[in-house]
Order: C-alpha cells, then structure tokens, then sequence
C-alpha cells in the first residue's frame, strides 16, 4: 500500500496576536488579541480548501500568515514540508513564485499607472528568471486565459470593469504557473453575474491546470460551490473542519449550524433547522478558558465555562470542537 500523499501546504498550530491598548479610564494595561488561535490544516495538490467566518474571526490573517507577510507568534506554515519563516533567499523567492494571491478588491492592488502587461508581469520580474520578451509572453497567454484579449495588455486599470479587473487580478495570479493561489473575498464585490463568471473561471483554472486554491470567504454558497474542504472560524479558532458536502448535508457544531440558518436557501420551499445564536454583544470574546461561542450558544452547558472542547473526529474527515459530540 503507497503512503498517502503529503500536504502542499500545511498550517500547523498556527497563532498570531496582537497588542491591544486598552481605554484611557481601562484599568490592566495592555493585552494581547489572539487574532488567530492554534488553527492547524492541510491543503492538498489539486484541491480548494475554505476558510468560513463572520468578519473579524481570523480569516484574513490566517490568509496572510500563509503567505508570509505576516508573521506567526507561535507554531508554523509548511510549504512543501519546510517551515516558510526559515527559508534561505533562494526558497523565499522560489515560495513566492510557488504561492500567489488575489484579493477582494482589485482597484486597490492595481497601480493606476501600470499599463495591465506591466501589472502582470511584475510578479514574474521580481520572482522569476525571464527575459522581457518571455515575460511580457507570459502576461498576453495569463490574460487570454482569464478571457481577456491580448490587445488589452496595452489599457490601464481604469478603462476595465471590476469583473474585468479581477480577470486581470488572476491574471497576475497565475503569470509565475503557481502551485497554490490565496483567495481573500475574491467575488464579495462584484455583481452576482459576474461572480458567477468569476467563480467558474477559478473552477475551471484548478481543474485544467491544478491549481491548490486557500478560499476565503463569508458566502457559503460560493464556499459549497468551490470546495472539497472547509474549516469554519470563530474568534480566531477553527469550530469544524470537513469535506464540503458532508459539512453543508451534517453540519454539527452549533455555531456553523447557526451561520447555515441564517444563510438564505437555495429554494423557497427548503426547511432547515433554526439555530439562532444570541446578540454577539453578550460575548466575551476573548477567553482564557472554556468554550469562547458559550455566551452566545442555546445549547451552552456548565461544561463549556470550565473546559475547552477538544478537537475530534465525529466522522471520516469531519472534525469539531464541541462538548455536545
């Protein structure tokens, strides 16, 4: 029997904090934010891999800690086995030719000034080692492959339209042939139209090229269409993790039972269960011991004041923090 494969990428006990000030009349000086929170995954060759979260629960900075702007208080990001804060000049820029991003709003990683060939190609100037003319051939295969034409390498960002400039955003994305693309929010913005040309252009890239993709997101509809994993967040730790269809159809820690309640269904006529979570303002939301969802949780227990939940294996591949499991 072959071993099985290993991740691409790993996030092992991730933690980042920040120090916080507190009030003028607050009393206890400073204290730190754990903005992310021992948050560990993989991510295997070919797959998508979502984080979900109401905004503020660490998607973002668990985002950029995976690519290396942001560094972790404690424990670590694997690229291909090797730990990204130790790597020499030449594995940093091999890793950043290797991991590319894209963002929620592509206005604002656009210099206006950059003709779109210029924009494309930068990340391939700074990475890789090619000529100008290799380059710029580069840039004109990347924008034909997003559904743009080659004439429009010449156009500043300007003259396209938001789907339009995130065709491009993607462009850039995958100039250097990466192996793994972070997607930060990459359709919040845009019209639901065009997200979902947006969303079957990323769909459609993995497939053909094999494309790992990390998905950031709060629409859990654009996370069921684009996963085969999904981690759910809250204050900066993972509540469940599983294969995308066994989490959307057996949903087990209250909190994303919640997030699934209030998401609108995909058909008038579909009921589910009704799971309402109290006013986030009743929550202490950063807790040094127990549960950090108990003050908003309806299924909330003596237990989840006193002890953590662990981590466990409801099911192949479905994990959960939760004492009711």
């Amino acid at each position: 029997m072959s071993a099985p494969a290993a991740p691409l990428l790993r996030v092992d006990d991730l933690n980042v904090r920040f120090a916080a000030r507190r009030g003028l009349f607050q009393r206890g000086g400073n204290a730190d934010v754990k903005a992310v929170d021992g948050v560990s995954f993989d991510v295997m060759a070919g797959e998508t891999f979502s984080v979900v979260g109401e905004s503020g629960c660490g998607k973002t900075t668990t985002a950029r800690a995976i690519l290396g702007v942001q560094k972790p208080t404690s424990g670590a990001v694997l690229w291909r086995g090797r730990d990204i804060a130790g790597l020499d000049a030449a594995g940093r820029r091999a890793f950043r030719a290797g991991v590319q991003a894209v963002f929620q709003d592509p206005n604002a990683s656009m210099n206006p000034r950059l003709r779109v060939a210029d924009f494309i190609a930068e990340p391939l100037l700074l990475n890789v080692d090619l000529s100008a003319a290799e380059r710029r051939d580069r840039a004109r295969v990347a924008l034909e492959q997003v559904g743009l034409r080659a004439d429009d390498l010449r156009g500043f960002p300007h003259e396209f339209s938001g789907g339009q400039r995130q065709r491009i955003a993607i462009a850039r994305a995958i100039a250097s042939s990466p192996e793994l693309i972070v997607l930060d929010e990459p359709v919040s913005s845009l019209d639901v139209s065009i997200r979902a040309q947006i969303m079957n252009l990323l769909k459609a890239l993995r497939d053909e090229r094999g494309y790992s993709y990390v998905f950031i997101a709060h629409h859990l509809g654009t996370v069921r269409y684009m996963s085969q994993m999904v981690g759910v967040m809250y204050l900066g730790r993972l509540m469940e993790l599983a294969e995308s269809e066994e989490l959307f159809e057996r949903p087990s820690h209250p909190y994303t039972r919640a997030l699934f309640s209030a998401a609108l269904p995909d058909h008038p006529d579909d009921t589910r269960e009704e799971v309402l979570l109290k006013d986030d303002s009743v929550a202490a939301p950063r807790v040094e011991q127990g549960c950090r969802l108990r003050a908003r949780c309806p299924f909330a227990m003596p237990v989840c004041g006193e002890i953590e939940p662990p981590w466990k294996e409801i099911a192949p591949r479905h994990f959960a923090a939760c004492h009711l499991n």
